[in-house]
């Protein structure tokens, strides 16, 4: 068999007549020239008498051995681009069917069909090969100049056919390509939707319904009450209590961990099957932060919603292990149901938010159900909410002062500073309408800077008329909410510096509720007031939890003792003895007590035979302005009240 080399076009001829494949030889193949005769050529004409285009033939004499050269060369990967094929080639195929045997080894084979008196005429021929680019029809004898023509244009043609198909093929081959990462990129953006879908309706870290969920399933769960007679469902609004101690003291990440438990405690206390109707469907979501939701579908009466209630109390109540500690915790509930003829999801899942914060307000573990009061309440709180905020703009708050002074010699220390509202609409409002409200709305975080800076700058201006020989100070209430505030220190430093006062003139006033919240940072924060020349009382004394043994480990100098102990104090009465005892406890500490809510000379008797300190109420002043405070200083130039006269306590 002939090689070619990687120019060449192979070519295939059967026939069996050997004679016909050396005159296709002779006019296909250039002439053989020797290498001198070449060179000769060469240095005449200028250039090589080498063809561009060279053929490599083989030959079979017999249609099954021409197959076997096709499917060779198939194997190996050299096809042959054209056969020249004779049409009668007895004993074997005849030239029709070699040529199909070859076409379904190698369909883009181009053929030439050599005949001279063929057995079959054109019909015959097109009818058995069929109707085909891939073959041409020479007549014997050959014409050289046709031959050399038709080997030429079908090789050529079989080279383009060749690449056109490999270029068709790298086409199918790219969009196949195109198309798979098509369908995978389709595949994600509908996984990545169906897991947005799912994310949407699902609270990340718990994998409870969230709020958008139960917001879509309240509508629903309304018409059902509208068109079904007898259906009831539930929503109960939860709210935990106290839950930032645990971001604080343990950090966040705790406060997580406490969540997920809590979500999977509540998803226990949902109604079992034996509880409920067929179909009935009852969803725990988180709503946010510390705040749950637990719907109640279709049940019997408003005893299956409180039972649920009291179920989640009782989960709630056994301590969580949380970090090697034992967390105690627990929810305030409030209670709506579709009784109130509701007619949208909000408005229900208002009021039972509205219910819940009456249940905080109630104490921990509380559960409330809705009534339109509430609503009416929840309707005022807002508009008074609204009104306070108003009021700070246009400074409708104003500070009055109360003396404390020396319960021996009437002497005054210094003065507590009480906010105070003149409303244009309500008149003089009094502080226990307003003040919870500024606490639980954050108001009284910018209300609370407002009078750290008043209260300085009033101390500047009485040191500024009476000196500061005799050491008087003003005393300011922190809330609970000023006190958790992490800029609080920055804030009394600016008030001081600019007022240009210094810490020893600003007295703090926290209650013990406070100090015990977060005692680590209690101690922490009251220290960097020290620091300041700041000093510290701790107010209503006696009504929180703390103990006069941990409160040493504060920076406290002042107790007050709450004005219950004192109106209720008497020579026999058991309030006396713990007036007495707290006294005593006291000054064993290092400590001043002031007694508050004096009224009567008998009280002024007692606690001076208790040693007590210092003094505040009615029986010295009434909290009185900053203008009538200077008038009783400028007549006292001791600066000791004489109550007898009655002149400060109109």
């Amino acid at each position: 068999m002939a090689t070619n080399k990687d120019s060449d076009f192979r070519l295939l001829i059967v026939d069996d007549n050997e004679a016909i494949h050396d005159d296709l030889r002779k006019i296909l193949l250039p002439p053989q020239l020797d290498s001198e005769l070449a060179e000769d050529e060469a240095l005449l004409f200028g250039k090589s008498t080498t063809r561009e285009v060279e053929f490599a033939i083989d030959s079979a004499f017999q249609g099954q051995e021409g197959l076997g050269l096709v499917e060779q060369a198939q194997a190996s990967g050299s096809r042959y681009a054209l056969a020249f094929v004779d049409i009668r080639m007895p004993p074997g195929w005849d030239g029709i069917e070699t040529i199909l045997h070859l076409w379904e080894k190698d369909p883009a084979l181009q053929i030439v069909i050599c005949t001279a008196y063929s057995d079959y005429n054109w019909r015959e021929i097109a009818l058995r090969l069929g109707i085909s680019e891939n073959f041409v029809i020479l007549k014997k004898p050959f014409d050289p100049i046709e031959v050399t023509q038709l080997a030429h244009a079908l090789t050529t043609k079989w080279k383009s056919s060749l690449q056109a198909q490999l270029r068709m093929d790298e086409l199918d081959r790219m969009v196949d390509e195109r198309t798979t990462q098509l369908r995978l990129t389709i595949k994600e953006l509908e996984d990545a939707k169906e897991l947005a879908e799912i994310t949407a309706l699902q609270d990340p870290l718990t994998k409870l319904p969230n709020r958008r969920l139960l917001q879509t399933r309240l509508p629903l769960a309304l018409q059902q009450s509208q068109h079904k007679d007898r259906y009831l469902c539930a929503l109960l609004y939860l709210d935990m209590d106290r839950f930032k101690v645990v971001n604080d003291s343990l950090g966040h990440q705790a406060g997580d961990e406490l969540l997920i438990d809590v979500a999977g405690r509540l998803e226990s206390c949902l109604r079992d099957h034996s509880e409920t109707r067929p179909g009935c469907h009852d969803v725990v979501a988180r709503l946010g932060g510390d705040e749950f939701a637990v719907f109640l579908d279709d049940i019997r009466d408003v005893a299956d919603a409180l039972r649920v209630a009291q179920r989640i109390n009782a989960a709630l109540a056994v301590p969580f292990q949380l970090r090697g500690k034992e967390i105690a915790t627990s929810v305030s509930i409030g209670i709506a149901t579709t009784q109130s003829g509701y007619t949208s999801g909000e408005s229900m899942l208002r009021d039972a938010d509205t219910a819940m914060y009456r249940a905080k307000s109630g104490g921990r573990g509380c559960c409330v159900l809705f009534d339109k009061s509430m609503h009416l309440y929840a309707v005022e709180r807002l508009q008074k909410e609204s009104e306070l905020r108003d009021a700070l703009k246009r400074n409708e708050f104003f500070l009055c002062y109360q003396p404390i002074a020396s319960i021996m010699t009437g002497e005054i220390e210094g003065f507590e500073a009480l906010l105070r509202w003149q409303s244009p609409t309500r008149g003089l409002v009094n502080p226990a309408d307003f003040i919870t409200l500024c606490e639980e709305t954050g108001l009284i975080i910018p209300l609370g800077a407002w009078i750290l800076r008043e209260a300085c700058q009033q101390m500047r201006r009485w040191h500024d008329e009476f000196g500061t020989d005799f050491g008087l100070n003003v005393s300011v209430n922190l809330s609970a909410r000023q006190f958790q505030q992490p800029d609080l220190v920055s804030t009394i430093e600016c008030a001081l510096r600019e007022a240009g006062i210094g810490g020893h003139s600003l007295r703090l006033e926290i209650t013990e509720s406070v100090t015990m919240e977060d005692p680590e940072r209690t101690a922490l924060m009251l220290s960097e007031l020290q620091k300041l020349g700041i000093r510290i009382s701790i107010d209503d004394f006696g009504t929180g939890y703390s103990s006069l043994n941990y409160l040493h480990h504060f920076a406290v100098d002042t107790l007050k003792i709450d004005r219950y102990f004192i109106a209720k104090m008497s020579h026999k009465g058991g309030n006396s003895n713990i007036v007495r005892t707290i006294v005593s406890l006291a000054h064993n500490l290092n400590m001043k007590v002031v007694a508050e809510g004096l009224e009567t000379l008998g009280q002024i008797d007692t606690l001076k035979r208790m040693q007590c300190d210092l003094g505040q109420g009615y029986y010295f002043s009434y909290p009185i302005s900053a203008e009538e405070i200077g008038s009783l200083l400028r007549a006292n130039p001791d600066f000791r009240l004489m109550p007898q006269s009655k002149v400060f306590g109109s």
